[in-house]
């Protein structure tokens, strides 16, 4: 089976290259899409790339021209990444045209199935084009709802009414797939527009190489003898952040609270890490230095609030990095995550300050073995259930059913 994935899939070379001084950098959606494309050719796929780079637009990134270039391996050529102009409309157009051109290129010389990553209009509106042109199937991968992402910016009226036509017209194309591949499978059951469209569900896709200890960058604070909690991530206050600060210093535990990531908190961690001795805000972080951390912290921390809607229709793919990690989770439970995830995590009951401290007491307490063995568990079950090998059958098998 051959598939032409289109998305944001570049190499980490490229990422870091063009997204180091970006306000916003998608380094979730950079280690999902990455995993993603792991499971199609583990799962038996053939699989060529067709990619820009996922970045925020001028001037929230420096970046105005972003470049093509080749992507290749020990196999040869393996994918493109189409060159973008990156401003306002623009970039949309030539996202949209470069995708729809080198899809009509690449399937001319051979006969692959479209898989899209990402419900992102400009790409969707090419594969349904292209669809239309040689009447072959395209596929979604629908790791998050669009109209649920992007939680940290802030819009004006217009562009929140943009937004609205934009959300209607992805309900629409996504009708118009022969199979989507969801997070949550909420989101498929709830929708209007595309719960007759087939459809399979992978919350999320484990990191197998996750554990691999890496040297301490000499750049990062001490952590040496430190019981350390750590989020890595956004620091948007839609997902829970204060609630995890505030819960932190009540509970007068024995725990350190290191942060990384950029959002519309930045200001109010720098003043918590200026105020408090035993909170540190490290600001963003290049992913292995981010992981350097997470491998040696003694309690990694998820807080989101279980009365956001958006809980209910994403799976927050910081739970399978952390489990992946062999570290013991704290986390609040949201309607995204399934059950069987629930015996790994520490759950905290109650989204509250108090109730986060409380959780963050009774950990403080707890026997330290016990919590690793549990976290150990965790890893063993990801390895066995939740990575790319595990999926990319699953994944593979639901395309070749329904692509006729």
């Amino acid at each position: 089976m051959k598939v032409l994935l289109v998305g944001f899939c570049v190499n980490a070379e490229y990422f870091e290259k063009y997204t180091a001084d970006d306000a916003l950098p998608q380094v979730a959606a950079f280690k999902l899409e990455s995993r993603f494309l792991r499971a199609l050719r583990l799962g038996g796929a053939a699989v060529r790339s067709i990619s820009t780079v996922a970045v925020s637009t001028y001037p929230r990134n420096p970046h105005v021209l972003l470049p093509s270039h080749a992507l290749v391996s020990s196999e040869g050529n393996i994918g493109q990444i189409i060159p973008l102009i990156n401003l306002p409309v623009l970039k949309l157009a030539s996202r949209f045209i470069g995708t729809l051109c080198a899809l009509i290129l690449q399937t001319r010389a051979e006969n692959s199935i479209v898989c899209l990553y990402s419900a992102h209009t400009p790409n969707l509106l090419a594969a349904y084009l292209h669809s239309v042109l040689t009447s072959s199937p395209f596929f979604v991968y629908v790791p998050d709802l669009p109209v649920y992402m992007d939680m940290g910016v802030k819009r004006s009226f217009a562009l929140k009414w943009m937004k609205k036509i934009d959300v209607k017209i992805i309900d629409f194309l996504l009708a118009k797939a022969a199979g989507i591949i969801v997070a949550s499978e909420h989101m498929a059951r709830d929708s209007v527009a595309w719960k007759h469209v087939p459809f399979l569900v992978i919350e999320g896709i484990s990191d197998d190489t996750a554990a691999a200890q890496d040297d301490y960058p000499n750049t990062l604070p001490d952590c040496s003898g430190k019981k350390i909690i750590f989020y890595a991530g956004s620091v948007n206050k839609a997902y829970g952040i204060v609630e995890l600060v505030e819960g932190f210093k009540k509970s007068g535990s024995s725990y350190e609270l290191w942060l990384c990531g950029r959002g519309d908190l930045e200001e109010y961690l720098e003043m918590e890490s200026t105020s408090c001795s035993t909170i540190r805000y490290l600001g963003f972080l290049p992913p292995r230095h981010a992981h350097a951390i997470q491998r040696r912290a003694a309690l990694l921390a998820l807080t989101r609030d279980p009365a956001e809607k958006y809980t209910r229709y994403s799976f927050p793919s910081k739970i399978l990095e952390y489990l992946s990690s062999g570290v013991p989770v704290m986390s609040t439970k949201l309607d995204g995550i399934p059950s069987e995830y629930y015996q790994y995590l520490n759950v905290v009951e109650e989204f509250s300050v108090d109730g986060i401290a409380r959780t963050i007491e009774s950990l403080d307490r707890a026997d330290c073995d016990t919590l690793f063995n549990k976290a150990s568990g965790a890893r063993e079950w990801l390895l066995n259930e939740k990575t790319s090998g595990a999926v990319g059958q699953r994944i593979v098998s639901f395309m070749e059913t329904h692509c006729d």
